[in-house]
């Protein structure tokens, strides 16, 4: 769905809300506000000097915003707002560390590099202290008394500038250090305690609200910027991963794109920069790309990650006309070398060329850089992306909730209106008999849903037994070796333990777990359904509904959440220290003690995941249904009167006119798919 049909479901819900019962207000209103703060995000990764500041300037057009030199970042996650749901396209927030924090990052850190780590790893932890500790000082000695008071709090400016910007994320001059100190500036001021910025725009060239973030370099000589950019992986629904054309897919950059396949990470495009600075053009860069596309599937397994090639450089030039280091002939050659590029590139020169006016050869020049900077491509294949995918998901089950109610309000309003013509209306007692009714139905539900729930415990309080053997099973047999020989007491120096088969096996575990949950609770609510409907069909006069059945979809569609299982173990790969106690049985048996507590932990945090996940989406099938069926009552009596009829006219019409305007939000076929495949 479009940027237009999420705005018009909004104003359709904030229309229903006018006329609906107390729990039916409370549920749209839960849509109102999924549909108001749905804005994705788009991370920038990769490696320092791959060119992710430029690169973003282009991507969202805002030129020189962001410094594109390699030493102004420092541990700061940049945040930039594009049409945020507040309404604000000015200015910028920066949200300052407190001590929690900086020993969160630190712990936090430890768990991502166990779980590939390199030859340095086992130094980092104390590098990455003693650099906190650092940046303590200098804060220090910039901010004085007020550093306490700063901690913890955050600044918000209603503009800003870049001298604004330079103060809160750029390095400036090290304070402990008299020669490089410059008296008269303020940069850097709060960068050592600012641990995140945010920047604010209107909607600008994108179809819908987005946030798109720079990171600092993930191999950056300053262990703690690459500590944040890898912990901040897990926030953002897409990623960009730049790769530079001169040291494509390195070490490092391998080393980032496994962490991200292990940590199950949303959608990822790789993009191959400085691409202008191959000597070969796009030959050079061709061959370029085919490696890392074979790289990425001989280290990643069937990779289906797109990858795409331009330059910041060219949509640097296009956006300012700084033609510093920019060839002519070879965007030109660029752009003949790729059809489509170059199909796009004459389509835009007609359309140019149709506007008042003479066209300079400057302009011609310019846009032709854009489009060979693959930045448009670039922006269309992420946006696409995000279009199709959660979403999309969120805003078609937004529609099959708005739509059931709409269904059942006009249902409703027809059958009363029928009533009054037929002059058929219930008795007096009829108020009183719906209303027990529903007082019957809630119990019914808060006592299937207190069974539902106990039976899930059940089933994960021996999922969690069977997880607890399989891991001290698993485990003594790595630790103590399959021969009875262990690896840890091997002399060839490092020892690696593989514990993938173990990992695999509790992911198999859980998923099988909360697939017979899952089903139990589908069951079950399917019973409350037909029970439900039956107490309705018995009151007297009652009308069918069109649309009186149970969303379960919310429940259909859960899938568990294993992230817990990508967590490194603290003696998983590396345990030359255990080589130097002094007992050998004392080795394995306290390796063997630490690993299976871990797992064990790991185990607890996939269940208790998908305990209170179940529940919560339990718990949103109750709620939608009890707002339904209160509605289907609500109206079920009415007064007479002389303005009765006309009353229940207008209700119709309106609850016509509400059910029209959803159909149209999708079209009629397509409308119709979705509540079929809601009806599954």
């Amino acid at each position: 769905m479009s940027e237009l049909n999420r705005h018009e479901l909004i104003r359709i819900a904030e229309d229903m809300n006018e006329v609906s019962n107390d729990e039916t207000r409370h549920f749209i209103s839960r849509i109102v506000d999924d549909l108001t703060n749905l804005k994705p995000s788009i991370a920038f990764v990769g490696q320092i000097k791959a060119g992710k500041s430029r690169l973003i300037n282009g991507f969202t057009g805002q030129a020189e915003y962001l410094p594109s030199d390699v030493n102004p970042w420092t541990t700061v996650i940049t945040d930039m707002h594009f049409g945020h749901p507040s309404g604000r396209t000015a200015g910028a927030g920066f949200h300052f560390f407190d001590n929690r924090q900086w020993q969160a990052l630190i712990a936090e850190g430890e768990e991502l590099r166990n779980m590939f780590p390199d030859d340095e790893d086992s130094y980092k932890r104390e590098m990455i202290e003693e650099q906190v500790e650092a940046m303590k000082t200098r804060a220090r000695l910039r901010l004085g008394e007020s550093y306490e008071q700063l901690l913890g709090q955050h600044h918000d400016l209603e503009e800003l500038n870049s001298d604004d910007l330079a103060r809160y994320v750029c390095a400036g001059d090290d304070p402990t250090d008299e020669d490089e100190q410059d008296p008269g500036s303020d940069r850097g001021l709060y960068s050592d305690i600012t641990r995140k910025a945010e920047v604010y725009f209107d909607i600008g060239h994108f179809p819908y609200p987005i946030t798109v973030t720079d990171t600092p370099g993930v191999n950056d000589p300053l262990l703690i910027r690459e500590e944040i950019s890898r912990q901040y992986l897990k926030e953002s629904d897409f990623f960009v991963v730049v790769l530079s054309a001169h040291q494509a897919l390195s070490r490092a950059d391998l080393k980032l794109f496994r962490l991200m396949q292990a940590l199950e990470l949303g959608q990822i495009v790789v993009f191959i920069n400085r691409v202008d600075e191959l000597g070969g053009g796009a030959d050079d860069a061709g061959k370029v790309r085919a490696d890392v596309v074979d790289g990425l599937e001989k280290a990643l397994g069937n990779s289906d990650i797109d990858v795409l090639m331009g330059s910041a450089q060219w949509a640097h030039y296009a956006l300012t006309g700084d033609e510093t280091g920019v060839d002519h002939d070879q965007i030109l050659a660029w752009l003949r070398a790729h059809p489509e590029q170059m199909k796009q590139y004459l389509s835009g020169v007609e359309e140019i060329k149709q506007g008042p006016g003479p066209i300079s050869r400057e302009a011609i020049l310019r846009f032709a850089a854009m489009i060979a900077s693959g930045l448009p491509d670039l922006r269309r294949h992420v946006t696409q992306a995000l279009t199709n995918g959660p979403r999309n998901e969120q805003l078609r089950m937004s529609w099959q909730h708005l739509n059931s109610f709409a269904q059942g309000e006009l249902e409703r309003s027809t059958a009363r209106l029928r009533a009054l013509d037929d002059q058929e209306g219930p008795d007096v007692g009829a108020s009183d008999e719906s209303n027990k009714t529903l007082t019957d139905l809630r119990a019914l539900i808060a006592e299937k849903s207190e069974a539902i729930t106990k039976d899930m415990d059940e089933v994960l309080a021996n999922l969690r037994g069977v997880m607890d053997d399989t891991v001290a099973e698993a485990v003594s047999l790595v630790v103590r070796g399959p021969d009875g020989q262990s690896p840890l007491l091997t002399r060839d120096g490092e020892t690696e333990l593989n514990f993938t088969p173990l990992r695999d096996r509790m992911r198999e575990l859980v998923q099988g777990a909360t697939q017979v949950i899952r089903q139990r609770m589908l069951s079950e609510l399917y019973a409350v359904d037909m029970q439900s409907n039956a107490a309705l069909r018995a009151l007297p006069g009652w009308r069918e509904p069109m649309d009186n059945r149970m969303n379960t979809s919310a429940v259909r569609w859960f899938r568990p959440d294993t992230t817990a299982l990508t967590r490194g173990i603290t003696v998983e790969l590396r345990v030359t220290w255990l080589s130097r106690l002094i007992s050998r049985r004392s080795v394995v048996n306290r390796a063997e003690r630490m690993i299976v507590q871990e797992f064990e932990m790991i185990g607890d945090d996939l269940i208790d995941t998908a305990r209170s996940d179940l529940l919560e989406r339990m718990q949103t099938v109750v709620d939608h249904y009890l707002a339904l069926l209160a509605g289907h009552l609500e109206h079920r009596v009415g007064s007479g009167g002389s303005n009765a009829r006309t009353e229940a006219q207008q209700a119709v019409d309106r609850a016509r006119r509400i059910a029209d305007e959803l159909s149209v939000v999708l079209g009629p076929v397509r409308a119709e798919t979705v509540q079929a495949e809601a009806a599954e």
